[in-house]
C-alpha cells in the first residue's frame, strides 16, 4: 500500500462520527423527560430546583405512582405561583374568562387563575403523555395538541391570552401574533412574559422590543410593564431579559 493511499485512510477512518441533528421537537421533549427525572429526585429531597426547595412531607400530594407525586406536587409549589410572579397578576385576574395559555408545556400552571375556563395548548400535549406527564388530574383544563400558528377556535372566541417564557420557542413569530389576532375577542386581554435572547435550538427565535411591539401593533393599549434579569426561580444568562408585555 503506497504512502498515500495510507494517508488517505488514515483521514477518512480517524474522523470523528457526525453527530445527530437534533430537532427542535426533540430537544423539547429531551429536556421533559429530564425535568421529570428532575422532578422525581426533588420531591425525594434529593435536590432543590430552581430555588424551590424540596417538599415537607405535608407538602407532598401522595397516593399516586411516584411520578406522578413528583409532578403534582411542584405544579402546587412552583409552577401555580411562578405564573402569578412572572406574569404579575392575582388568581382572579381572569375570572369568568375562557383564557388561553400558549406554549403551556405539560404542567398546566395556569390552573392558578380561579374561575376561567382554561385551555392549555401546545403543540407537543400528545408526546407530553407518551413521556409520562399525566393530564387527567387538572379539573377545568382543555389541553390543545396545536400549533400557535394554526389554533383550532373560532374568531374572537378567546377573552384573554398568555404566554409565560414560551413565545420565543414558535416556529412562526409573525403567524402566531396574526392568530392570536383572530382568536382573541375585541377588547379582550394580553400578557407575555418574553425571554430576550440569542437563538438556541429549542428558542429559535430571537426577540426585542422593536420585534415584539411591531408584532402585536394592532394590539390597543400594548405597553412594555417590566424588563429584568430573573424570573420566578432563576437569574438570566448575561445579556438576557425577561420582559412582560401587555394591554391592561
Amino acid at each position: 500500500m503506497n504512502r498515500f493511499l495510507k494517508q488517505t485512510l488514515k483521514k477518512i477512518f480517524d474522523k470523528k462520527p457526525l453527530q445527530p441533528v437534533v430537532t427542535k421537537n426533540e430537544a423539547e421533549l429531551n429536556f421533559w423527560r429530564k425535568t421529570l427525572i428532575e422532578l422525581i429526585g426533588w420531591y425525594k429531597g434529593e435536590k432543590v430546583l430552581y430555588n424551590t426547595k424540596c417538599p415537607d412531607d405535608c407538602e407532598k400530594i401522595t397516593g399516586f405512582p411516584i411520578e406522578h407525586n413528583a409532578i403534582l406536587t411542584w405544579h402546587k409549589l412552583h409552577q401555580e405561583p411562578k405564573y402569578l410572579s412572572d406574569l404579575s397578576l392575582t388568581e382572579s385576574a381572569f375570572a369568568g374568562m375562557n383564557l388561553l395559555d400558549i406554549g403551556a408545556g405539560p404542567i398546566p400552571s395556569a390552573t392558578i387563575f380561579k374561575d376561567t375556563y382554561l385551555y392549555s395548548l401546545d403543540h407537543l400535549m400528545g408526546n407530553y403523555l407518551e413521556i409520562g406527564y399525566p393530564f387527567h388530574y387538572y379539573e377545568n383544563t382543555r389541553f390543545v395538541h396545536a400549533k400557535s400558528e394554526a389554533m383550532p377556535f373560532t374568531d374572537g372566541y378567546i377573552d384573554a391570552v398568555i404566554s409565560v417564557n414560551a413565545i420565543d420557542h414558535v416556529d412562526d413569530f409573525i403567524a402566531t401574533a396574526n392568530e392570536i389576532r383572530r382568536i382573541l375577542k375585541p377588547g379582550g386581554l394580553f400578557r407575555m412574559h418574553v425571554h430576550y435572547h440569542k437563538k438556541t435550538v429549542c428558542e429559535p427565535i430571537e426577540l426585542n422590543d422593536g420585534f415584539f411591539s411591531e408584532a402585536y401593533s394592532w394590539l390597543p393599549g400594548l405597553h412594555k410593564i417590566s424588563e429584568r434579569e430573573a424570573k420566578f426561580g432563576s437569574k438570566a444568562k448575561p445579556g438576557e431579559l425577561y420582559a412582560l408585555w401587555s394591554n391592561f
